[in-house]
C-alpha cells in the first residue's frame, strides 16, 4: 500500500512540473494507461463538452503519459481554434481505473465595441470593416496584429503610405468583453506637385493631365482646385487617361508602367507615367446585317460616321447603344415597339491604322403596350395622371413617349421627381406585350401665406391668401382634380396699398388640353406720384397644339376693367376709364421641371390689345413680349443632374395708336430690384426697386440673364444655390432706344420651395452702373418670393 501510495506522489509531482501546453510529457519509464475521465478549467464561454470532444481525449483511449502524439494533437487542435490564448493538459491522478486528465485554457476575449480615433481622411465605417471584428467576435492580440496591417494598407491604397495604426485591447465593465481601441497616425497629406508623361508623341503633358478628374496639380491662382493626393482616385484616373486615348483614335493606347515618387520633406507627390499610344485608327468600312426594318443609309446616320473618320470607341458605342439625346441607332428600335432589339459590334483591325466594323442586328419581336398602370396617387386622380401620359394601351412600345410622360409629370409638381420612375414588366400571357407602371409619391404643392410687415414703399402691409395647384371643383375637400384655385389680398397701411384676387383654372375642360379660366380682382397704389385703382375681370382660353410638336400650345384672354387714374403723366391722363383689352400668347414649354429644369426651354409671344383705338373702351395701346429661357445639365451627382446652366432672354414693346393714347400706368415698364413693390417692375438684381429708367414708367425694355444653378436637395424641400449676372434697361421710346447702354450686375443667391408658403429665396447682387439719381448701386441684399 505505501509503495503505491509513494509512486502516485512521485507521478503526480512528475506530470504537474513537465507536461505543458507544448505537450512535452516526460517520464522516465513510458507506461500505457486508460484514461478514465477528462475536465476542463478556465473556460467561461466555450463548452466544457466541445473542448473535450475537440480534444480527442475520450475516456477508454490508451495513453502514454510520455511524448504521446494524442496530446501534443488535442493542444494543436484547441490551440487552431483562436478561442484560447493559453492551453496546457495536466494529470489530475491516477486511480486503479486510469487516469484523469484536466484540460486548463485561458479564453481570449470577445470585442464589445470597435473605437477609432484620430482618422479625417477615411470614415469609421471602412475602417472598421477593415479590422475585420464585429461584437461579439473573438480577437486575440494576434488579431490586433493583422488589423493595423489591415488599416495600414486601406491608407496606403488612399494614398496614405506613411500612416500608422496602432490597436490595443480596452477594458470594459463586462467580464470577459474588450473593446479595441484603434488610433491612427495619418500622417501627411501629400499634394500632386508634378504630373509628367513619357512616350507620347501626339499629345502634351497637359493634355493628358487633363484627362484625371481627381488627380491634378494646382497653381496658387487655383483656389478652388485640389492638389491632395489619393491612390484610390489616382488608379481610377489611371482609366480615364485610357478612354482619352480611345476617344482620339489611339485604340491600341496602354500605360506601360507608373511611378509615384514622395517627397516626404515637401510632402509632395510626383508621378511619371510612361504610355505606348500606338498608330492612329480610322474607320474603313461599316456594313449592317440582319437589319430589315431600317435600311443601311438610316442606321449610318444615326451613327455619325463614315469613311475616313477618327474611330472615337466612346462616341460610337453611344450613337450605337444609346446617347444622352435618344438620337442613337438603337433608339429607332427602341422608340418603334423592337423593345428586345440588340446591336452588336464586330470590330476587325486592319494593320496598320484601320479597322472595319460590322454591326449584327438582332431586331427580335415587336411589342405592345399592354396595360398602363399608376401607383401610389393617393391624392391626384387616375385621369389627371393619365391625360398627362404619352403611352396608351395598345400602342407600340416607345422608350421616347415614356421619357416624355415622366417629364410632363415632373413639371405638374405633384409628385416628388427623384422616386418618378416606370417599371416596365412583361404582360401575363401574351409574349408581344409589356406592361407599364408608373410609380408616384405624392407631395403637397398648395400654397398659403398669411403676414404682416412694414415696407419703405407703403408703410405697415400684410397678406392672406392661398393657392390649390390641385384643386376639385366638384370634390372641394379631397382635392385631385388637377384644377388651380387661389386667393389674395395684400393691404399697405393708410390705404397707399390694396390688392384683392380670386381666380379658377381648369387645364383640361372636358378631358381635353383646352384650359379655361377666370381671374376678378381689385388693385390700388399710391406710390412715387402714381395713384391708380383698377377693378375688373380677365378670362381666358387656350389649346395644346399638335404641330409643330404638343410642347406648342396658344392662350386667348379678354379682359374688363375700370381704371381710376387720380395723377397725371406724359403716359397717361388723369381720370375713369374703360379698359377692355384682348391678348394672344404663343408659347412653347419643354421643360423637365418647373422649379429646377435641368433640361428644355421655354418660350413664349404676347400681344395685348387695347381696343380705345377702334371705339371699344377708352384706353388704347398695343403690347408685345417675347421671352426665351434655355436650361442645360452640366454636370451629375449621384445619378442626378444638379450642376445647370440657364440663359434668359426678354424683351418688351408697348405703344399707342392715337396721339392722345391713355395707356395705363400698370402696363408700363419699371425695372430694378426684385419686383415686389406691389406694382409690375422688372426684377434687375443689384439695383433698387424702380431706380432705372424714368420712375413714370417707360415703353421699351431689355433684360438678359445668365445663370449656374446647383441643386442642394430636390425633395423634400428642392433648394438650389446659384451665381448670376444679367444686365438690362428700359427706354421712354424706339427712338430713345440703345440696346448697348445695359445696367449691369452679378451676384449669387439661394431659392427654395418651402411649402405651403411656396417659392422664396435670397439674393447679394452688386450693381456696376450709376442709377437715374447718379448714384452708385453697389451691392444689394433681395428677398424673393415666386419665380
Amino acid at each position: 500500500m505505501l509503495k503505491k501510495i509513494v509512486l502516485f506522489l512521485l507521478t503526480a509531482l512528475t506530470l504537474s512540473a513537465e507536461l505543458s501546453a507544448q505537450g512535452g510529457m516526460q517520464m522516465q519509464q513510458p507506461q500505457q494507461y486508460t484514461i478514465a475521465g477528462v475536465t476542463v478549467r478556465g473556460n467561461q464561454f466555450a463548452d466544457t463538452e466541445s473542448i473535450i470532444a475537440l480534444s480527442g481525449l475520450v475516456p477508454g483511449e490508451s495513453i502514454r503519459l510520455v511524448n504521446d502524439p494524442k496530446v501534443q494533437k488535442a493542444i494543436q487542435t484547441l490551440w487552431g481554434r483562436k478561442q484560447f490564448s493559453f492551453v496546457d493538459i495536466k494529470l489530475d491522478r491516477i486511480t486503479d481505473m486510469g487516469v484523469f486528465l484536466e484540460i486548463v485554457v485561458k479564453e481570449n476575449p470577445r470585442v464589445s465595441a470597435v473605437i477609432i480615433e484620430d482618422n479625417d481622411d477615411i470614415n469609421d465605417n471602412d475602417i472598421i470593416e477593415a479590422v475585420g471584428k464585429m461584437r461579439g467576435d473573438i480577437v486575440s492580440k494576434y488579431d490586433l496584429y493583422l488589423a493595423e496591417r489591415s488599416v495600414e494598407a486601406l491608407y496606403e491604397k488612399e494614398g496614405s503610405p506613411f500612416t500608422r495604426v496602432k490597436a490595443n485591447f480596452e477594458d470594459t465593465d463586462t467580464n470577459a468583453y474588450t473593446r479595441i481601441l484603434v488610433k491612427v497616425n495619418e500622417g501627411t497629406n501629400f499634394k500632386v506637385r508634378s504630373i509628367r508623361f513619357e512616350g507620347s508623341e501626339n499629345f502634351s503633358d497637359g493634355e493628358l493631365s487633363g484627362a484625371f478628374e481627381e488627380t491634378k496639380t494646382k497653381s496658387w491662382w487655383q483656389v478652388w482646385r485640389s492638389a491632395k493626393f489619393e491612390m484610390k482616385k489616382y488608379e481610377d484616373d489611371k482609366k480615364l487617361l485610357e478612354k482619352f486615348f480611345q476617344k482620339n483614335g489611339f485604340i491600341d493606347a496602354f500605360i506601360v508602367k507608373d511611378s509615384v515618387i514622395y517627397d516626404a520633406d515637401k510632402k509632395a507627390v510626383h508621378i511619371i507615367i510612361t504610355v505606348d499610344e500606338g498608330p492612329k485608327v480610322y474607320v474603313r468600312n461599316i456594313r449592317f446585317e440582319g437589319n430589315t426594318v431600317y435600311p443601311d443609309e438610316v442606321l449610318l446616320r444615326r451613327l455619325e460616321f463614315k469613311t475616313g473618320d477618327v474611330y472615337n470607341v466612346e462616341r460610337f458605342q453611344q450613337n450605337l447603344t444609346g446617347n444622352e439625346n435618344q438620337t442613337d441607332a438603337s433608339s429607332l428600335y427602341l422608340d418603334n415597339g423592337y423593345l428586345q432589339a440588340r446591336m452588336m459590334p464586330e470590330i476587325l483591325r486592319l494593320p496598320p491604322d484601320s479597322v472595319d466594323i460590322l454591326v449584327n442586328v438582332y431586331e427580335n419581336e415587336r411589342f405592345k403596350i399592354g396595360k398602363v398602370t399608376i401607383v401610389g396617387n393617393t391624392k391626384t386622380k387616375d385621369k389627371v395622371v393619365r391625360r398627362e401620359l404619352f403611352t396608351r394601351p395598345g400602342d407600340f412600345f416607345d422608350r421616347s413617349a415614356i421619357i416624355r410622360s415622366i417629364r410632363a409629370l415632373q413639371v405638374l409638381q405633384y409628385f416628388n421627381p427623384e422616386t418618378l420612375r416606370p417599371d416596365i414588366k412583361p404582360t401575363e400571357n401574351d409574349n408581344t406585350a409589356v406592361d407599364i407602371v408608373y410609380k408616384v409619391e405624392e407631395r403637397s404643392t398648395d400654397t398659403f401665406n398669411a403676414s404682416i410687415g412694414f415696407a419703405g414703399s407703403f408703410g405697415l402691409t400684410g397678406a392672406v391668401g392661398f393657392t390649390f395647384n390641385n384643386f376639385s371643383i366638384t370634390e372641394p375637400l379631397k382635392g385631385g382634380g388637377g384644377q388651380i384655385f387661389n386667393f389674395n389680398w395684400e393691404f399697405g397701411q393708410a390705404n397707399r396699398y390694396r390688392n384683392f384676387s380670386l381666380g379658377v383654372t381648369e387645364p383640361w375642360l372636358f378631358d381635353e388640353p383646352t384650359t379655361v379660366g377666370f381671374n376678378v380682382f381689385d388693385t390700388y397704389f399710391n406710390f412715387q406720384d402714381l395713384d391708380q385703382s383698377r377693378t375688373g375681370i380677365g378670362i381666358n382660353i387656350g389649346r395644346r397644339f399638335r404641330w409643330p410638336d404638343d410642347y406648342w400650345r396658344a392662350d386667348w384672354s379678354t379682359r374688363l376693367q375700370i381704371n381710376d387714374n387720380k395723377t397725371e403723366s406724359f403716359f397717361f391722363r388723369q381720370g375713369k376709364f374703360t379698359e377692355v383689352t384682348i391678348g394672344q400668347r404663343l408659347s412653347r414649354i419643354s421643360l423637365n421641371h418647373m422649379f429646377f429644369p435641368t433640361a428644355g426651354s421655354r418660350f413664349s409671344y404676347s400681344t395685348n390689345f387695347a381696343m380705345g383705338a377702334i371705339g371699344i373702351g377708352q384706353v388704347d395701346y398695343f403690347k408685345n413680349e417675347l421671352n426665351f429661357d434655355m436650361y442645360n445639365a452640366l454636370a451629375k451627382v449621384e445619378g442626378n443632374d444638379r450642376l445647370v446652366a440657364m440663359l434668359s432672354t426678354r424683351f418688351g414693346y408697348l405703344a399707342g395708336f392715337k396721339s392722345d393714347t391713355t395707356i395705363s400706368p400698370i402696363e408700363l415698364y419699371r425695372m430694378g430690384g426684385n419686383g415686389l413693390s406691389g406694382f409690375s417692375v422688372t426684377p434687375l438684381r443689384g439695383y433698387p426697386d424702380n431706380q432705372i429708367g424714368p420712375g413714370a414708367g417707360s415703353k421699351v425694355m431689355a433684360k438678359y440673364t445668365a445663370e449656374l444653378r446647383f441643386a442642394i436637395s430636390l425633395d423634400p424641400m428642392p433648394i438650389y444655390v446659384y451665381g448670376f449676372a444679367e444686365a438690362g434697361n428700359v427706354w421712354g421710346d424706339l427712338r430713345s432706344t440703345n440696346p448697348f447702354d445695359l445696367k449691369r450686375s452679378a451676384g449669387f443667391g439661394i431659392q427654395m420651395m418651402v411649402m405651403p408658403i411656396g417659392i422664396m429665396g435670397f439674393s447679394y447682387g452688386y450693381g456696376f452702373d450709376t442709377l437715374s439719381n447718379g448714384e452708385q448701386s453697389g451691392w444689394r441684399f433681395l428677398f424673393h418670393l415666386g419665380q
